[in-house]
């Protein structure tokens, strides 16, 4: 408002707007849609609570053409709770001397800087039993005051959505309204769109308080009936949840049956990056990445983490290496995280972990680029080494060379990369990727044929069975026996299975003999036996479950950041290769076009025809 804006005056005593000449418009109304009318505060004037004098003094301001702030305000020393406001305008005290400054002014944003004029209109309420009187109210201005209604609401303290009307945009985006019809609506309400007190952005963002305050607490029970709505058609569906003290969720792993299918044949290369955040809780996104035969990049896995710390890692690896029954990754691929290094160590240990070469050299180029601009020889070399060095040896010897020959061997950040070279240089991994052949041949037990004329005798069904069990477990041990930890899976669900089926055996028996017993009894027939879960995918049984902590994220979003002078346009204009100009680029230069025909070739062809 103080930069360009052609403010207009009030009348200080009666508060009506006087005319002017340098609008260039018609004198707007100064009303609003408000019920409650616009009252000046008088010395001796009674109040219910402090806020009500502070709204008050806030309707008398935006009618006058000014904003407030609240100053001070002071306790009681007998109750201890405040008994004094002080309200003055926005423009109150004065202007620092940045001359007088031990240390230079950090610089501001010109809208968030105030000029202040030592304004004195003010207004003072003191508490007097269960009311608070008016003991001080000036109204002197000295400084001009905005008397166009559609420029007032761009002051501080009548910017927002009104408090009664918050509940009519709140019925109106119940019904599916977008901001910018609900806009449409309250300028039909306000005369015009110059008149509505409040932006479009502002509804916007209320919608958008609106919905994080119904979603509360919902989200996790939401997502965890869903995940047994999908086990009941997909039933190798895999999930693991991990609490904290009050409930919420702090780490989370699933994955489906066609991943965990996959895994067994596609589990030679592995990608895992936790770099992705964007949800209201601040959860790191972790998904496994595997490599099908085809090239093609397929989902083995995700999870969210309320940290990135070797604890959290831990337990998504192992959620991990429970649904993938205890198989191992070859390799597997990471940043540079400290923490999810020591976590595969711990998890993985039969695992080649190396680091992501795209985020290594990304890292680099900050160091390196602009020294590798100015030795295009070297930056040759420099890329020909790492990816066309076929041996440890070869690399080795090349990267002395280069070395040598450059003379770059007093350059840290190019020994900052030889230092890690066993972390990324593809001749590390050559031996990148090979399947190992089996050590261990299960034997198979030969199935009885089908017979085609008949039905399978109780015999033949028993034996059938035991074959494909036994085949099936065969599997199951060769997978079991890749470590110790997955013996140990193994053999602990063994003893729970059998339990299981001694106490099955038992229950069988115990059957068998009630239904002997009651064969006696003539005309008694065994009861039924229901069975089935109560609540199958409801989300009842998960209501104690909360949501994580919402956080708000902080700083500008990534399309407003500073850019480093690496990702920067060029400062100076592309010119043509051809001809020297700037006007145009090498595609579109005059000499590559082949010249139109004239009309002097054109009848050569023609007599000619």
């Amino acid at each position: 408002m103080d930069a360009g804006a052609s403010v207009e005056t009030v009348d200080a005593d009666t508060g009506n707007t006087m005319s002017t000449d340098d609008s260039g418009e018609e004198d707007e109304v100064q009303s609003t849609p408000s019920l409650t009318p616009v009252e000046k505060p008088y010395p001796d004037m009674l109040f219910a609570s402090w806020e009500e004098a502070k709204m008050c003094y806030n309707r008398y301001a935006k009618h006058v053409g000014f904003s407030i702030k609240s100053s001070t305000s002071r306790k009681s020393t007998v109750d201890k709770q405040i008994d004094k406001y002080l309200f003055v305008c926005n423009k109150s005290g004065k202007n620092v001397d940045i001359n007088k400054q031990e240390v230079p002014p950090v610089r501001q944003r010109n809208r968030t800087i105030t000029k202040k004029t030592d304004y004195k209109a003010r207004l003072r309420v003191k508490r007097r039993g269960d009311k608070w009187r008016v003991t001080m109210f000036i109204e002197e201005h000295n400084h001009a005051c905005i008397k166009k209604f559609s420029l007032k609401r761009f002051l501080r303290s009548h910017k927002g959505i009104p408090k009664e009307e918050r509940e009519f945009v709140k019925l109106l985006h119940n019904v599916n309204l977008s901001a910018g019809r609900v806009m449409t609506i309250m300028a039909e309400l306000y005369g015009k769109l110059a008149n509505v007190p409040y932006e479009r952005k502002d509804v916007s963002n209320y919608m958008a308080s609106i919905d994080t305050a119904a979603r509360k607490n919902n989200d996790m029970s939401k997502l965890l009936a869903h995940f047994e709505e999908v086990k009941v058609h997909d039933p190798e569906f895999f999930k693991k949840i991990d609490l904290d003290h009050d409930d919420r969720v702090r780490r989370i792993f699933w994955v489906d049956g066609p991943a965990r299918a996959a895994y067994k044949k596609y589990n030679d290369c592995l990608s895992f990056d936790a770099t992705y955040m964007t949800n209201c809780y601040s959860m790191p996104f972790a998904p496994f990445i595997g490599i099908n035969r085809y090239g093609q990049s397929i989902q083995l896995g995700c999870g969210f983490l309320r940290n990135k710390q070797v604890a959290d890692y831990v337990w998504l690896f192992e959620a991990f290496l429970e649904a993938m029954d205890g198989v191992q990754p070859l390799n597997i691929i990471t940043d540079q995280d400290a923490s999810m290094k020591s976590a595969i160590l711990s998890v993985f240990p039969d695992c080649c972990h190396r680091n992501c070469r795209w985020h290594i050299m990304q890292n680099a180029q900050g160091v390196l680029g602009n020294d590798m601009a100015k030795n295009e020889p070297l930056r040759l070399e420099f890329n020909a080494t790492i990816d066309y060095s076929m041996t440890v040896e070869e690399f080795e010897t090349r990267w002395a060379e280069m070395v040598l020959k450059h003379n770059v061997a007093d350059n840290t950040h190019l020994q900052d990369l030889y230092d890690m070279r066993a972390s990324f240089v593809p001749a590390y991994f050559k031996d990148r990727w090979t399947v190992p052949p089996d050590d261990i041949i299960p034997e198979k037990v030969e199935l009885p044929p089908m017979p085609t004329d008949r039905k399978l005798s109780n015999k033949e069904r028993k034996l059938l069975r035991y074959g494909t069990l036994c085949n099936n477990w065969t599997d199951y041990a060769k997978i079991a026996a890749e470590s110790e930890k997955a013996t140990a899976l193994a053999e602990k669900y063994m003893r729970e299975l059998g339990k299981q089926l001694a106490a099955m055996k038992i229950s069988a028996a115990a059957k068998r003999k009630d239904k002997k017993q009651q064969s006696k009894n003539e005309g008694v027939t065994p009861d039924t036996e229901l069975g089935g879960d109560a609540g199958q995918g409801s989300s009842t049984q998960y209501e104690h479950v909360r949501d994580p902590i919402l956080t708000t994220t902080k700083g500008r979003p990534e399309e407003k950041r500073k850019k480093s002078g690496l990702h920067l346009k060029a400062s100076k204009p592309q010119k043509c290769r051809g001809c020297g100009s700037a006007q145009h680029t090498t595609a579109e230069c005059p000499s590559k076009i082949t010249p139109a025909l004239e009309q002097k070739e054109f009848d050569f062809f023609r007599n000619m025809v």
